[in-house]
């Protein structure tokens, strides 16, 4: 008897090293770039049907199948992966949630989840989670607190049955703004690699010493042609074997690392921590820290601050009892910054259309259906509301709710908040073009193109800049321009800095301000027929591609970074003070009527900064010598 049982142990045993020696082929496919007709698209049924041809365990697309990620696009790649026949996970990237059409809606229809999706192989739990960054231009981030929750639900459940491998577009790297709680989350558990995208080169990388590998792109350059193919990953006993498969092609193996403490990823430097918040010269208090991600402007009326969440909930927030009064609900994400008028907050929706609730009590006083999916911010002026969604502008009355006009201008996204000026409504569209349209009656006056044909050069979160009969501009393909209000004509166009789409105004309208992608504030005279500066400030940031407009107060010019920072430069070009208050992206700064400053960053947190006056500059001055 007692034999039997050792030796019933000891099959037990082999079945077990068996099992955990068992080889487990997965491909890794990411970047997938897919707009219908190009080449990518057309390269997609050779990829299928090689990688049907093969034996898999398991088939995984780590984000960026799409260019923008319009319904179209999305449909399209759908249609390709949906023939492989091997067990598929797919998450989304950056391309999907940044410039989403549907505000990632038209994903979960497709796929049938958000992009939080797991599959059992063997001993391995693959884990599979997005990280935005979501329709705005910032980092990557894992959204809000009941996404890590699912993360860790999963993970536990991993850990318990066997290893576990994370899978993201984004690499878990300083370009996810909360990265550490992230790297943190993986290593208390049974995590032995991360998968992901994003920069296209097959790679390994040290994520705070997780494992990371890094999938090539379908596309490479190679030369003057391009070469296609995908990630092959082998794991075998402790070992991770990487290759890289040509479509055609034998694939070449590029990397093997061990799962457990690998001196290879221990070798490569990992990103420095991200660098502590600190007032930098300003007076300020953080006020808000929500469960969910803000998107929206806070703006403070009375003692109320209002804002909005990824969890699609309005909240108005009392900042000298410090509670929430009341807070409504809505199914989606809020990424539109809702809009107050004397007595409501008009709120734009991504399913729901546009309602108006009551400032005091947020009951629905009008609910407005004329339009859908709105992602871009409105303007409120005279009684009305401007707002744009998918291919159309909306003229709304605020206090009935009535559709005044509706102007259908063409196919993109008008994002930014539209400028009102004599009689006339000028926006941006994802769809290379500005838009002028008459306040009264809706029609078009004039249209002018950046003369791209590719759309994510376009305006589409711009906002143009107005004083008397000019109009300014800047957008991603690092352009000033410079428009005539009355006509469209082009008075001149450079590219002088690596603008891209943050800018604002001085109060008396005379000089245009923006923000380059090198941490610089310039300001250029509007009423110049050639492009001129007058200064260029280094704030000392270094790169940059937040969206955050401008704001100009008491001759002072603020402006706001990807990674929470906030710096303040006087009018003539001398840097006054630099924050650190966050560690993502800000949404908006916003004036009340006492002078306070209200900033709201997208990892949901809402801060008050007290503005610089005369006597601050020169107090800063003093401390500055």
């Amino acid at each position: 008897m007692k034999r039997a049982l050792l030796t019933l142990i000891a099959a037990l045993y082999l079945c077990s090293a068996l099992a955990d020696n068992r080889e487990i082929r997965v491909a890794l496919l990411a970047d997938l770039h897919i707009t219908p007709q190009n080449n990518n698209d057309k390269m997609m049924p050779a990829l299928v049907d090689e990688i049907n041809n093969e034996h898999f365990d398991l088939v995984i697309t780590a984000g960026d199948l799409t260019n923008r990620g319009s319904f179209a696009e999305l449909k399209c790649a759908h249609n390709h992966l949906r023939r492989i026949k091997h067990r598929q996970i797919t998450t989304h990237g950056n391309h999907e949630t940044t410039w989403s059409e549907s505000g990632g809606r038209d994903f979960k229809r497709l796929w049938g989840h958000n992009g939080c999706t797991t599959a059992k192989v063997g001993e391995y739990t693959f884990v599979a989670f997005p990280a935005g960054p979501y329709i705005k231009m910032a980092d990557g981030t894992v959204q809000d607190s009941e996404r890590l929750a699912w993360i860790e639900s999963e993970l536990s459940r991993g850990d318990k049955r066997g290893r576990v491998v994370a899978v993201c577009h984004y690499p878990l790297n300083g370009d996810i703004t909360n990265r550490t709680e992230v790297t943190s989350l993986m290593k208390r558990y049974n995590v032995t690699a991360s998968l992901c995208g994003h920069y296209h080169k097959p790679r390994l990388m040290n994520f705070d010493s997780l494992p990371g590998i890094i999938g090539r792109s379908l596309m490479l350059p190679k030369g003057k042609e391009h070469s296609y193919g995908y990630t092959v990953l082998t794991f075998v006993g402790d070992s991770i074997h990487i290759s890289e498969k040509l479509i055609g092609k034998p694939a070449e193996h590029r990397y093997s690392i061990h799962q457990c403490n690998d001196s290879t990823i221990n070798a490569l430097k990992a990103d420095p921590l991200p660098e502590k918040n600190h007032l930098g010269g300003f007076n300020a208090e953080c006020i808000i820290t929500d469960n969910a991600e803000i998107y929206t402007a806070a703006q403070r009326v009375g003692n109320i601050l209002y804002y909005g969440n990824s969890a699609g909930e309005i909240k108005a927030y009392n900042v000298d009892s410090k509670q929430i009064i009341w807070s409504r609900k809505f199914n989606d994400p809020i990424y539109s910054t809702p809009v107050i008028t004397n007595n409501a907050i008009v709120v734009a929706t991504l399913s729901q259309g546009i309602v108006a609730l009551k400032l005091d009590s947020g009951k629905t006083l009008w609910r407005n259906r004329d339009g859908n999916t709105f992602i871009g911010n409105g303007t409120f002026d005279n009684g009305y509301l401007y707002i744009g969604t998918l291919g159309s502008m909306f003229k709304i009355d605020c206090t009935t709710g009535k559709t005044i006009w509706k102007n259908s201008f063409g196919s993109g996204h008008p994002q930014a908040k539209p400028t009102v000026a004599d009689g006339k409504l000028i926006f941006g569209a994802w769809d290379c073009h500005l838009y002028c349209i008459d306040c009264q009656s809706g029609r078009e006056l004039w249209r002018w193109s950046n003369g791209s044909k590719n759309v994510l050069y376009s305006p589409g979160h711009s906002i143009a800049r107005v004083a008397e009969d000019r109009v300014m501009i800047v957008a991603p393909d690092r352009y000033t321009t410079c428009l005539e209000l009355s006509t469209g004509r082009e008075i001149w166009r450079v590219k002088a800095r690596k603008v891209r789409e943050s800018t604002g105004l001085s109060s008396d309208g005379n000089i245009f301000y923006a923000k380059t992608m090198d941490g610089e504030m310039i300001a250029v005279p509007m009423n110049t027929d050639i492009y001129t500066e007058l200064w260029c400030t280094d704030v000392g940031w270094g790169y940059d591609h937040s969206f955050c407009p401008l704001l100009c107060h008491n001759g002072v010019i603020y402006m706001a970074n990807r990674r929470g920072k906030v710096a303040a430069v006087s009018e003539d070009g001398e840097l006054l003070a630099v924050g650190k208050f966050a560690n993502s992206a800000a949404n908006d700064l916003r004036i009340d009527t006492s002078g306070n400053m209200w900033i709201s960053f997208i990892e949901g947190i809402v801060w008050r900064l007290d503005t610089l006056n005369n006597s601050r500059q020169q107090n800063v001055n003093k401390k500055r010598e």
